[in-house]
Parts: structure tokens; sequence; C-alpha cells
């Protein structure tokens, strides 16, 4: 049984090329690839690391935006962190201005902003303005 099929796998080695053994297959580039140019110093080089000379990410920035006051034109300023919520300003909004009332309702770039909402979220730029509105109830 073995020189079966011994004869039969003789019989596939014959057709590939002398360089390859029976045992072997061809490896490397093929013949028409072209030679990438490489980085100079790093022609020797089999191995290179990176490594962070500072921190990966800094602490949230602070920075300030404002509220604007429909109702009297007033604008508050407030400092605030990047990852702060809507409800965080509101009440920092609130210490700086009580008469604004409990249900304060900001609008950040046209459109009405939840309090479970950060910042960073929202994409707001330092200077960026809030501005105060009021629900109509009713028909």
């Amino acid at each position: 049984m073995a020189t079966i099929v011994q004869e039969a796998l003789a019989r596939y080695f014959l057709f590939q090329p002398e360089a390859c053994g029976p045992r072997q297959c061809v490896k490397g580039d093929p013949k028409d690839t072209v030679p990438v140019p490489f980085h100079e110093p790093l022609e020797n080089t089999t191995h290179a690391v990176l490594q962070v000379q500072g921190p990966v990410s800094p602490g949230p920035k602070r920075f300030p935006v404002n509220i604007f006051n429909g109702s009297n034109g007033m604008k508050i300023p407030v400092i605030v962190r990047s990852t702060d919520t809507i409800e965080k300003l509101q009440q920092e909004v609130l210490k700086l201005s009580p008469d604004l009332g409990a249900s304060l309702n900001l609008v950040c770039n046209g459109k009405p902003v939840q309090l479970y909402q950060t910042l960073s979220e929202l994409q707001v730029k330092p200077g960026a303005t809030f501005i105060t509105y009021q629900k109509c109830h009713g028909g």
C-alpha cells in the first residue's frame, strides 16, 4: 500500500521545478515587484517601539460658556468642564441667578438639550451661548 501511495506522489512531484524539492514550496517575492523606498535611518532596524511622552488624555478642560436669558436679555457667564452634564450647568446657573426658577430650559445650537447630555457630547466650544426658553402649556 505504501508503495502505491509513493508512486502516486512521485508522479505529482515530477511536474515541480527542480529548485523546489519534493517537499519544498517557492517562497519570496514575485519577480515583477517594484521595490519601495524606505527611510534610511531605519535601514538596519528590524523592530521599532513608540512611547508616549505625555499623558494620553488630559483631564477635562474648564472653559466659559454664556447663558442668555431670553426673557430679559441678561447674559450669565459660567465656567464649566467638558464632562459636565446639562443638569450640572443648570445648577450652576441657578446658584448665580436664582430668579430663573426651577424649570430652566436650555437651547444649544437651536436644539433643546436634555439634562443627561454632557457638554462634550454636544460638542460645546469655549464661549458658546445657551439660550433659556419657556415651554408653553395648553392649546
